[in-house]
């Protein structure tokens, strides 16, 4: 299943997922904590799709990845870390690519591929293609690339427009 995840220039959401018919299926918003954010996946009914609690700083933080009700996995993220700076725990997936150009995959265990992601322009304008193989993992995978594109954009879970 194809998606394009667009950073959004408003002040509504901070990014936008859209399938690949070009139609707006998820909106990003978030709220800021004292030591960490809340971000949310809603769909276009407003209903919340998933929702991802973070501690720490952009460098160096733990996101829960909730659906529905239950955590469905932890990404922890310690850029000063040169061996495996994101780490991703309750499913067997692993990054494997360059958090900085966001042009990465997510592998499981046999090293198939789960998602790719990468940057991509098209009638949307610029933004990143996500690839994910199977239709179970589309909320967990979408999930995932919010937290790490959002963490190269400086993790403010407040948007501000683009001038």
């Amino acid at each position: 299943m194809k998606f394009y995840i667009k950073q959004s220039t408003g002040t509504e959401a901070l990014f936008t997922v859209i399938d690949a018919l070009g139609q707006s299926v998820y909106s990003v918003t978030g709220d800021s904590l004292s030591i960490g954010s809340k971000v949310y996946l809603i769909d276009n009914n407003q209903n919340e799709a998933a929702r991802i609690f973070s501690l720490g700083i952009s460098a160096m933080s733990r996101y829960s990845v909730f659906i529905g009700d239950k955590e469905r996995a932890r990404v922890t993220l310690n850029l000063a870390s040169s061996k495996q700076p994101i780490k991703i725990k309750g499913v067997g997936w692993s990054f494997r690519g360059d958090l900085l150009t966001r042009s990465y995959d997510l592998i499981d265990v046999d090293s198939t591929v789960v998602m790719t992601h990468g940057r991509c322009w098209n009638e949307n304008g610029d933004c990143f293609a996500v690839d994910i193989a199977n239709q179970s993992n589309v909320l967990l995978c979408l999930c995932i690339a919010v937290i790490l594109d959002s963490t190269v954009i400086g993790s403010s879970v407040k948007p501000v427009p683009a001038s």
